[in-house]
């Protein structure tokens, strides 16, 4: 139903504002200023951030219930990613164009890192993909691995 391009994540930081609006109309997205502006604050950073956050940050350009339509309707045709925290906090970033990564989360700062993992560790959990096809008769089409920690002390070690 949706017309959903990977070329363009490759893209999406370097688009003018016409060419973003283009791939939210190709998506079937109606084109808003709150839309914009979310889209604006998460190219702006580097990694994850709360819905929460972004409502503290900037609670004079959104209300809360818009923020929440927006992610829905985003994730909806992936062009962005949201996960859950164990505080149930609902974290958002623009869809990765590097490809498949994971969070770490900390629960003393309640921050979100992205981690990149390497060869090794991707297959073993590719590996463990196949052993629960096997197992369960289920075939596993995605995955989300993020890990919960506490920082020590001031810095975080990634």
């Amino acid at each position: 139903m949706y017309l959903v391009l990977e070329l363009w994540l490759i893209f999406w930081i370097r688009m003018d504002n016409s060419e973003r609006k283009d791939i939210l109309k190709l998506n079937g997205i109606t084109v808003t200023k709150p839309r914009m502006r979310f889209l604006k604050i998460l190219e702006d950073l580097s990694g994850p951030i709360s819905v929460q956050q972004i409502f503290k940050n900037y609670n004079d350009q959104f209300a809360l219930s818009t923020l929440y339509r927006v992610v829905n309707d985003l994730a909806a045709v992936n062009i962005i990613d949201t996960f859950t925290s164990p505080d149930q906090s609902i974290w958002v970033e623009i869809k990765s164009s590097s490809g498949h990564h994971h969070h770490l989360y900390c629960e003393s700062c309640k921050t979100v890192m992205d981690i990149e993992m390497d060869e090794v560790l991707e297959e073993s959990i590719h590996q463990l993909r196949t052993e629960l096809n096997k197992r369960y008769g289920i075939e596993i089409t995605d995955h989300s691995f993020e890990l919960y920690g506490r920082c020590v002390g001031e810095k975080h070690k990634i």
